[in-house]
């Protein structure tokens, strides 16, 4: 199976990036915790594994997704409510946390949240992108 992402694509995958490296680092100050390059990436890797295996299953870097913003809608709820609980279990072995039912809660919420955050405007931009390329071919009549 071939993965083809364009480059509007390569575009929503680094939002994407973005937006969970704000929630992690926002929830780290707002939890006193180190903030620094390495105590981001030790939270980060375990979601983003969790997210690019769900993004694969759900092909959430298609052009079909992010074309229509319904589509992206759904596909990112779905992409986080599978990738969500992956992530979770990941920390929870990688750091040797407990996963808690309130920690659950909040990280599933908040992430979705700074996902949509962008991802939707996002889809707004790139649909209006396209009509407005649509009514620069069509003839003059």
């Amino acid at each position: 199976m071939r993965l083809r992402i364009s480059p509007a694509g390569y575009v929503l995958l680094v939002g994407d990036l973005v937006a969970f490296w704000l929630f992690i680092y926002y929830g780290k100050l707002l939890h006193q915790l180190p903030a620094n390059f390495l105590g981001i990436l030790e939270t980060l890797m375990p979601f983003l594994i969790g997210w690019l295996i769900a993004a694969f299953v759900f092909r959430s870097y298609g052009r079909k997704t992010y074309g229509n913003g319904w589509r992206l809608l759904l596909s990112t709820v779905l992409t986080w409510t599978l990738a969500a609980p992956i992530g979770l279990i990941l920390r929870s072995i990688w750091l040797d946390a407990p996963m808690t039912w309130i920690f659950s809660q909040v990280t599933y919420l908040i992430t979705l949240a700074f996902l949509l955050g962008w991802r939707v405007p996002y889809a707004i931009i790139y649909s209006m992108r396209g009509r407005f390329r649509r009514m620069e071919t069509r003839p003059i009549k």
